[in-house]
């Protein structure tokens, strides 16, 4: 047996309008409620600084370290990484990007852009020297 409403459902409006009822401010049921461009990135931003937890999930990350391991020592037989040690790598490669990207941020502000591009990263790495770990 089907289960119906009790209370009937309204109909719309038989004329041309598009929305529903009316104020002296305008159409109000028919508003978008759509939100500005950057406020939800705004938003996840002001969330992720709150948490602790990590951002890259764990296997995907461990499965990149497996291969940055097999390519560095293709003779070896390493296969196993102890849990915490893989956790100390990823909290530091997270820092170091984060701390990364939050610098090209800067770059593209001082140029007047609100949009990183790569060439800002590119003077990030530049800026950086030698001795930075992703120059090597």
């Amino acid at each position: 047996m089907v289960r119906r409403k009790s209370s009937p459902t309204r109909s719309r409006p038989a004329s041309g309008s598009k929305g529903g009822q009316k104020t002296a401010r305008g159409n109000v049921a028919g508003r978008n409620n759509r939100a500005k461009p950057g406020v939800i990135a705004l938003q996840e931003i002001r969330f992720l600084r709150k948490t602790t937890k990590l951002i890259i999930p764990k296997l995907p990350f461990s499965r990149l370290v497996r291969e940055i391991m097999h390519e560095l020592f293709p003779r070896s037989e390493i296969m196993r990484m102890q849990v915490s040690a893989l956790e100390a790598l990823q909290e530091a490669t997270e820092m170091y990007l984060v701390q990364f990207f939050e610098d090209s941020i800067l770059l593209a502000y001082h140029s007047k852009r609100i949009t990183l591009m790569q060439r800002d990263m590119v003077l990030m790495r530049r800026l950086r020297g030698r001795d930075d770990v992703i120059n090597r």
